[in-house]
This record gives structure tokens, sequence and C-alpha cells, in this order.
């Protein structure tokens, strides 16, 4: 699970900003919404990132995905920094080679505080890097309450080579792993792709557990619902019980078919009512209305996410549904889901409604006065209120909220209302 990350110089964000996903101690908030890792550490189940337009809420999605991209490139890419990193560094900023920094804190390991045989195992991942070249990469284990270094790796200015410090818990090849290693791509990665344990560990995080789901709802949505679907048959019938309980009640089967040319292409069977008959058709993915395929998209991602662990990314959380909707989506991650995150990026208040979400699960995002962004927890604000949050974000309590103006438009430098005015006259 993600404990936190911390991004600088990257996309929206100029100073350092960190989000955490660590419930506060507060016996008025929800214990159903947390995940316990052990008697002093609890993550929060399902948390948002609320904001207008074009504050930079998707900086926070997108800092992940990049950091994943990097640490799991294929080795036929030459330089996975420049596909990852490119125009992804600080927008507004003067020296556009200033190195972005990602770091996050994950737990690899529940155990017991204090117990040196049953340990929890914290993880702490630090890149710092620009499209060219890695500045500095580091991995921290804290052991209970003892942070270790397992690996450092420094750029060395002077000779352009790149100083190494090893743990003495650190596991696996140190040479061979560092010994002629790109400036673009992460020791992490090689380590691990040599067997290295410790490495191991956290690519694993990255490859299995760290799951973002895909933006649209084109052909990349379609084969990873197909993938699934053919993965678990049995979540065809599961996927018509969960969009009957979204009032989508017309489907009856969801299935996949391989078409010639060896792809699979998921298909919906629709029933109707016809002079009092039942009658049917059946429809392709890419055939059905746009917010029934995110909804389906949406509802394979919870699948997975309830059988197996999963830090599950969903970036736009809201498009194409209604507010209804959405917030019923989180009733239904929350009650079925075990083990597993929901972040979620939103523009939707909705997802402010009573009982909905912990106060310590909702962040802010908005520009300062230099149009970088800046992160905010809706637990900061103290005190108690009669007003709903809800209600008190739209009335500009916590800020946040877009600032709206008129707009004219000039059409041959006569502003139309104008034109309009003296075509009235005219007539």
């Amino acid at each position: 699970m993600l404990i936190s990350m911390t991004i600088a110089n990257f996309k929206s964000v100029k100073s350092s900003q960190t989000i955490s996903f660590e419930a506060v101690k507060d016996n008025r908030l929800d214990p159903d919404k947390i995940v316990s890792v052990n008697e002093k550490l609890n993550l929060i189940k399902t948390s948002a990132i609320i904001g207008p337009n074009g504050a930079g809420k998707s900086s926070f999605t997108r800092a992940l995905e990049v950091l994943k991209r990097i640490v799991t490139s294929s080795k036929d890419v030459e330089n996975p920094l420049l596909s990852s990193l490119s125009g992804t560094v600080f927008a507004y900023g003067i020296d556009k080679a200033t190195p972005a920094t990602i770091s996050i804190r994950v737990i690899l390991k529940k155990g017991i505080v204090g117990d040196d045989e049953n340990p929890t195992v914290i993880a702490t991942y630090t890149l710092k890097a620009s499209r060219d070249k890695i500045y500095e990469e580091s991995l921290y284990y804290t052991v209970n309450s003892s942070r270790k270094v397992m690996f450092e790796r420094k750029l060395n200015e002077e000779n352009g080579g790149y100083d190494y410090r090893f743990g003495k818990l650190y596991r696996g090849e140190k040479k061979r792993a560092a010994k002629n290693l790109p400036e673009t791509r992460t020791f992490l990665q090689a380590s691990a792709e040599n067997g290295g344990e410790t490495s191991s560990e956290l690519y694993s995080w990255f490859t299995d557990t760290l799951s973002i789901l895909p933006m649209g709802v084109g052909t990349q949505t379609e084969q990873f619902v197909a993938e699934s679907l053919s993965r678990h048959p049995g979540w065809g019938d599961m996927l018509v019980n969960y969009l009957w309980a979204l009032d989508i009640t017309d489907i009856r089967r969801v299935g996949v078919r391989k078409k010639d040319d060896g792809t699979s292409q998921v298909v919906f069977t629709h029933v109707y009512v016809n002079d009092k008959k039942v009658d049917g058709y059946s429809n392709t993915f890419l055939a059905e209305s746009l917010s029934l395929r995110r909804l389906v998209a949406i509802g394979i991602a919870f699948f997975e996410s309830f059988v197996s662990e999963k830090v599950l990314v969903i970036d736009d959380f809201g498009q194409l549904l209604h507010p209804d909707v959405l917030c019923h989506l989180v009733e239904i991650f929350e009650s079925c889901n075990k083990h597993s995150q929901l972040l979620v990026v939103d523009c939707n208040p909705s997802l402010l409604r009573d009982g909905l979400l912990r106060k310590d699960a909702v962040w802010f995002a908005q520009k300062d006065n230099e149009s970088s962004t800046v992160y905010f927890s809706l637990s900061d604000f103290k005190g108690r209120s009669r007003v709903s949050n809800y209600t008190r974000y739209l009335q500009g309590a916590f800020g946040a909220l877009p600032m709206t103006s008129d707009f004219y438009f000039v059409h041959d430098g006569t502003p139309v209302s104008e034109k309009t005015e003296k075509e009235e006259e005219n007539a």
C-alpha cells in the first residue's frame, strides 16, 4: 500500500509537495474506512484529490505513472527518461533542465511493532532525474522504527560517473548491476532483473500492485477489459450484476470473442421488451456509449483490487458519470474491498458528501501566486460546523474553487453583443 508521495519540479508542481494516505488519530472518523498495518499505522482505503480544472490535480497521477514507466521500461526503449519526462518538468520554470524529483513510501510487509522476527517494513524510493539522465536514486527501508539504507546512487559531476553506497541489509548483486549501467536506467530495475532480492521486493510492487486505470475509453481500454475477462470468465456475470447496481438493467451478458486478426473484442448482449415480447441485440465495446465503457473499465479495475492487493489510481474519476453514480462507486469499493487502496482525482465536489470519505482522505489542489500547484488536506481545517463540507466547499470555505468571470466574444474588432444591438437599431 502507498503511504505517501512527494513530488517537486514536476509538471505544475514547483516546490516540494507531499500527499499522505496515513489516517489521522481521530475517534470521530469512520474506522471502517481504513486498513490497519500495525497498531501504530493505519492507511486510508479511499482518498480523493479535488479542485478546479487546470489546478494540477493530475500531476499526482502522472508522477506515479511516470515513475512506474521509468522503473519497468522495456529494454527496447533506448531512453525511458526521454519518453516519460518529456514535457513534465515544472512547466513555468526558467531552467527546463532542472531535474524532477519523485519519492514514494510504500508498505512492503505488514508486521508487529517491536517484533524483530515479524517487523513492519516500509520502503522509501526516490528518483531525481531529467530527460537526459538520473541525478540521484535511493532506496531506504524502515524496519519497525529503524531507517536503514539499502542503496544510494548519486551522479558525480566531476567524473560523470556515479557514486554508490550499499547498506548492510542489502541483498543482491552490487558491482554487476551497477557496472556499465546507463545514466538513463534505474539501478532498481537493473538489480531486480539480475535477481537482487532487495530490489525485487519493490520492483514487484510497481509491476503487480500499482494499477493505473487507462484514461481513455478506446482500444487500449477494451484490451484491458478483454484480458481480465479472459483470465476470469466468471467476471462477465459479475459485470452484469455490477451494472444493475448502477441502474443499467438492459444488459444480460458480457463476453469476449476473438477477431480474425487475433485481437480480442468485448461484446455486450442487450435485451428489451418490444410488443410485450423480449427481444435483444449485441453490441461491441467500441459501439457502446462512452459512459458505459468507462463504468465497465472501472468495474474490472475494482474486481482486480478485490481479489489481490492493489493501489488503484483513477484520474478523472467522474468522467462521463452522474454524481450519484460516482458516489455509489466509492460505496461499492468500500463495501467489497478488504486490502486495497483507491486513489482518485476529480473536479466533482459530490465526493465531499457527508459520510462518503473521511476528512483525512480528501486533498485539495489549487495554484499559488507563481501558478504552481499546492496540495492541502481537508483535515487541516479544524473546528465543527453544522453546515456540510460539501456546502462549505461550494461557499469557498476551503478554497480550491474556480474563479470565473464574464466572457465577451469579439468578432472583427466589435463585441458581438454591441454588434447585435446596432443591428437591432438598424432593423
